[in-house]
């Protein structure tokens, strides 16, 4: 476990392209989003749920999990990342989209590792920056409330403002070769496709 840090799963967004609540959609047994929450709970104390209507997920509360409704009324991540680390009771969360089921422990584990001073730790795979699968430090909540105030929603922004380490694809071959904790499922095509997958 690492007692230090926050699971953290963003499920605010419409799931406009999905057509229905992806959070929802059925994932080996259970939903999309009880794989996440189940994910961060092998090695994280603790997961906050960030949503738009907190009854909808009632069935994920436990003593473990909590669930929390998103301060900002836009659909768009900055505002679930604001109102999680608003809540945290950690020095960091690792945050999450709900429609991510492939997420390594490992993975977690060597951003965990990676966050020195840090404000975050964020991994980059075939040249794309993932910052819905990486660690961030609670102090980042003031520039994050700037950038909301200011209607400057990209989270890539962020890093140009924040103290960021990058992991790079190198050092998350070893991990996750296939680069499967970055898959999020968009898409109905997306999650036909995602059945499909069985990580090496």
């Amino acid at each position: 476990m690492i007692p230090g840090m926050t699971g953290v799963v963003l499920a605010g967004g419409r799931s406009r392209r999905f057509g229905a609540n992806k959070a929802l959609a059925a994932w080996e047994g259970a939903t999309l989003i009880e794989a996440v929450v189940n994910s961060m709970l092998e090695i994280l104390p603790r997961v906050l749920v960030v949503t738009k209507n907190s009854s909808e997920l009632a069935f994920l509360k436990r003593k473990r999990v909590r669930i929390i409704e998103d301060a900002c009324l836009e659909g768009h991540p900055m505002g679930g990342l604001f109102t999680a680390l608003r809540g945290l009771k950690t020095g960091h969360a690792f945050v999450a989209a709900c429609d991510m089921p492939f997420i390594r422990r490992e993975l977690i584990e060597a951003l965990w590792r990676s966050r020195a001073d840090y404000d975050a730790v964020i991994p980059v795979w075939k040249d794309v920056r993932q910052p819905l699968c990486g660690v961030y430090a609670r102090g980042c909540l003031g520039m994050i409330r700037s950038s909301i105030d200011s209607d400057m929603l990209g989270i890539s922004r962020l890093f140009d403002d924040l103290r960021t380490r990058f992991m790079l694809e190198p050092e998350i071959a070893d991990i996750d070769p296939q680069g499967l904790s970055f898959m999020d499922i968009d898409t109905c095509e997306d999650y036909e496709r995602a059945k499909g997958l069985r990580p090496c």
